[in-house]
């Protein structure tokens, strides 16, 4: 059975470590959406344009050009076995998601949310220093870094909602190091087998 997975959290949280950590063990796909969407920038495609005026402000980018982007990543996947970090961002485009996979005889296996406080967060940044910065980016100043969090912080309930109500929603407790999420989050990848 395939997995399709989705990673979510507000931004900072390690979602992007647990996917990569998931990928690796379960032998996915692992595609982070605010990495795809700073590829398509570097490339200076027509994608990376549009996205280039909604990232340096610190916002999303709309769901059309998401979805071109992201469909186009998949379809080469045969829409299955990956883990996506940092999406669905609004209902909407988990709503989408969903019928978008259904349409082409896949389910959605998991959205899994990393329940991480803002606090935590600060702490980790202030800790981490420099080494965390992640020069590729161009949305870290402390003001990017506030919007990023209300704009998730106002999105993330309906989300939430939309998935546990279909029995596919896993929050698991971020607020801790990263091996004792990472079990969590396997133990229940394998109950979905």
């Amino acid at each position: 059975m395939p997995l399709n997975l989705f990673i979510i959290g507000p931004s900072g949280c390690g979602k992007t470590t647990q996917a990569k950590m998931v990928a690796e063990k379960y032998g996915l796909h692992h595609f982070s959406m605010g990495q795809l969407l700073r590829d398509e920038i570097a490339s200076g495609s027509g994608y990376g344009l549009e996205a280039k005026s909604y990232v340096d402000q610190g916002v999303w980018a709309p769901d059309d050009l998401i979805f071109d982007i992201l469909i186009g990543k998949l379809k080469t996947l045969n829409y299955e076995n990956f883990i996506i970090d940092g999406f669905p961002r609004v209902l909407n485009q988990g709503r989408i998601i969903e019928f978008y996979l259904r349409k082409n005889h896949e389910p959605v296996s998991l959205l899994i949310h990393l329940n991480v406080t803002f606090q935590e967060i600060q702490d980790r940044r202030a800790k981490m220093g420099d080494e965390f910065q992640d020069k590729a980016r161009t949305d870290n100043t402390p003001q990017d870094i506030a919007n990023r969090q209300k704009s998730y912080e106002e999105t993330i309930g309906p989300i939430k909602e939309y998935f546990k109500k279909h029995d596919k929603l896993f929050e698991v407790d971020g607020n801790r190091p990263v091996e004792p999420i990472f079990m969590d989050i396997c133990q229940a990848i394998d109950k979905l087998k």
